[in-house]
C-alpha cells in the first residue's frame, strides 16, 4: 500500500533521510573499530575455530627447503700451507616442507603451548643431482671429539688417538647426500662420545646426520609457548618460553632472551622498524630491519632484511658482543652454536660467508657470495602480519683446530670449514592472496558505504525540503474531496 496523503509522503521522505543519515553515521564512525575487532579475533589463536588457528595448525603456504653441500676436493693437502682447502658447491637438493602443530595446549594466561612436526619430501624435479651423490667433507665427529678433549689430560687425548687409529677414522669423510642430511650413518666415534661422558655433553643420537631423526619428529624443535593474540593482537606469535625457559643457559644478557616469533605466525608489524625471529637451529634470536617494500599479487608489504649485524661480533654493534663466548674472539660473520649442537665446534653464518669478514673467504677457495641468492628477508603485510615472501638462508661451518696428542689433528691449520648451507623459501599462494585482498579493502568499503548512506540521506533531505518549500507535494483525489467537503 503506497502513501496517499501529502503528510505521509513528507514523513516517509524525511524518515528515510533520517534513517540513511543515522545508519551512515553509525557505519562511518563504528565500522572500522568493529571490523578490526572481528579481524583481530579471527587472526588470533583464541580458540581452535578461528581462521588464524586453522591456518597456523597446518601451514597452508607451500614451503621448500634447499640444501647445498660443499664437496672438499683436496683433503690430502691439508698440511700444505701453500694450498688452500678447496670446496665445490653441489645442489640444490630440494625438499617440500610441511608443518603440523601437535601437543597443543591453550593456557589461561593468553598463551598457547605446542610442538611442531616438520615433514620433508624430496623433489627430484626441483633438484640438481641425486641423493646418492657422494660428498667429501671435514669429518664432523672427529672435530667434535677433538673439541671435547682439547683441554683434557694428555693421556685422555692419546687414548682417543689410539681409538681413531684402531677404527681407521680419517679427517675427511665421504658419504652420500642422503646420509649427510636425513638418513644418517653409523659412526664408531659416536660410541666414543657416549663413553667419554663429558659433563654438559649429551648426544641423544646413535647415527650422525645433520637432520637425522628430524623428519616427522614433533620433539626435535622443542616445546614452544607463545602469546595467542586473544588479549593483545600486537603480541600474536611472540614467544614466551622455549623448552620451558625464557632464556638460553649458554648465552648472557640480552642475547640469552627467548624473543621474537618462530617465523610463521606474526603480529601485525604495522610501522615497526625491526622484527625478531627465534630459531631453534641457532638456539637464539635474529633481528631483521625494515628496508624496502615488497609487492605480490597486488598486495604491498614491508621487507625486513637480515643485515651484517646478525652475525656481528660486537665490533660494529656492541650489543652483539654477548653472543661471543668468554675468551673467544673471532672476526665478524659467524655465530658460535657449539653449546646448541652437543659440543660440536659449529658456527652459523650466511651462505658463502656473505657479509662476513673477508678473512673467512680468503682462507679457503670456492666461496662466491651473492646478494640476490644469499640474502635473508621476510616480507610481511603490515596490517595482518601475513608473510608474503620468506627467504632464509644459513650456512653450517665446522671450526678445524689443531689438537696436540691426536695425530690427525696435529699440525693442521686453524680454519672455518663450510659443510653446507640451506635455504627455506615460502611464497603467498593465490588463494590466500585473494582472501587477503578482500580483507584489506573491507575497512574502506565499509566506511565508503557509510558515506554513501549519509549522501543518500542528505539528498533526501534536500529533495524533501525543496518540495516542501515549493509546495510540490501532490494531493490524492480522495484527499482533495475531503478538503472540499470540509469547506
Amino acid at each position: 500500500m503506497g502513501c496517499c496523503t501529502t503528510n505521509c509522503q513528507k514523513w516517509t521522505t524525511f524518515s528515510l533521510a533520517g534513517v540513511f543519515l543515522l545508519l551512515g553515521i553509525l557505519i562511518a564512525v563504528l565500522w572500522d573499530g568493529i571490523f578490526h575487532k572481528i579481524v583481530d579475533h579471527e587472526l588470533s589463536l583464541a580458540n581452535n575455530k578461528t581462521k588464524g588457528y586453522i591456518n597456523w595448525k597446518e601451514t597452508p603456504i607451500p614451503m621448500y627447503l634447499q640444501f647445498y653441500l660443499f664437496n672438499w676436493t683436496n683433503p690430502e693437502d691439508i698440511r700444505n700451507i701453500t694450498i688452500k682447502p678447496n670446496f665445490k658447491e653441489h645442489g640444490p637438493y630440494t625438499y617440500y616442507e610441511h608443518h603440523i602443530r601437535e601437543n597443543i595446549t591453550f593456557n589461561d594466561n593468553g598463551t598457547i603451548s605446542f610442538q611442531t612436526k616438520r615433514l620433508w619430501k624430496f623433489l627430484p624435479e626441483k633438484s640438481v643431482g641425486s641423493l646418492s651423490d657422494n660428498i667429501t667433507t671435514l669429518n664432523p665427529i672427529v672435530v667434535t671429539v677433538g673439541n671435547m678433549v682439547k683441554y683434557k689430560h694428555y693421556l685422555v687425548k692419546r687414548g682417543v688417538n689410539f681409538f681413531l687409529k684402531e677404527k681407521k677414522v680419517t679427517l675427511a669423510i665421504t658419504k652420500t647426500v642422503d646420509e649427510f642430511i636425513f638418513k644418517g650413518y653409523d659412526d664408531p666415534l659416536l660410541d666414543l662420545v657416549h663413553k667419554l661422558n663429558i659433563s654438559g655433553v649429551n648426544v641423544p643420537y646413535t647415527k650422525f646426520g645433520w637432520f637425522v631423526e628430524r623428519n616427522g619428529s614433533a620433539e626435535y624443535d622443542g616445546m614452544y609457548n607463545m602469546y595467542n593474540g586473544e588479549n593483545d593482537i600486537e603480541k600474536l606469535g611472540l614467544l614466551n618460553t622455549w623448552n620451558y625457559n625464557n632464556t638460553v643457559s649458554f648465552l648472557k644478557g640480552n642475547c640469552s632472551k627467548v624473543e621474537g616469533t618462530t617465523g610463521e605466525l606474526w603480529y601485525p608489524p604495522r610501522d615497526r622498524s625491526t622484527i625478531k625471529l627465534f630459531s631453534s637451529d641457532l638456539c637464539s634470536s635474529v633481528e631483521l630491519m625494515k628496508v624496502d617494500k615488497y609487492t605480490t599479487y597486488g598486495i604491498e608489504g614491508d621487507k625486513y632484511w637480515g643485515s651484517e649485524k646478525v652475525f656481528d661480533n660486537g665490533t660494529t654493534y656492541p650489543e652483539m658482543k654477548c653472543f661471543i663466548p668468554e675468551g673467544v674472539q673471532l672476526p665478524s660473520g659467524v655465530r658460535n652454536v657449539s653449546s646448541c649442537k652437543f659440543g660440536a665446534p659449529a658456527f652459523i653464518s650466511y651462505a658463502h660467508f656473505y657479509m662476513a669478514d673477508p678473512v673467512y673467504r680468503e682462507a679457503i677457495d670456492g666461496m662466491k657470495p651473492n646478494k640476490e641468492k644469499h640474502d635473508m628477508y621476510f616480507a610481511l603485510e603490515p596490517s595482518t602480519g601475513l608473510p608474503l615472501r620468506v627467504q632464509a638462508a644459513f650456512q653450517i661451518n665446522l671450526k678445524m683446530d689443531p689438537v696436540e696428542g691426536i695425530d690427525m689433528l696435529t699440525n693442521i691449520p686453524s680454519k672455518m670449514m663450510p659443510s653446507f648451507w640451506f635455504q627455506q623459501t615460502a611464497d603467498l599462494s593465490k588463494d590466500l592472496a585473494d582472501q587477503t585482498k578482500l580483507l584489506l579493502v573491507a575497512p574502506s568499503a565499509g566506511t565508503y558505504t557509510g558515506y554513501g548512506f549519509i549522501g543518500i540521506g542528505v539528498l533526501l533531505l534536500i529533495i524533501g525540503g525543496f518540495v516542501t518549500y515549493r509546495r510540490g507535494w501532490k494531493q490524492s483525489e480522495e484527499e482533495r474531496l475531503l478538503n472540499q467537503q470540509s469547506l
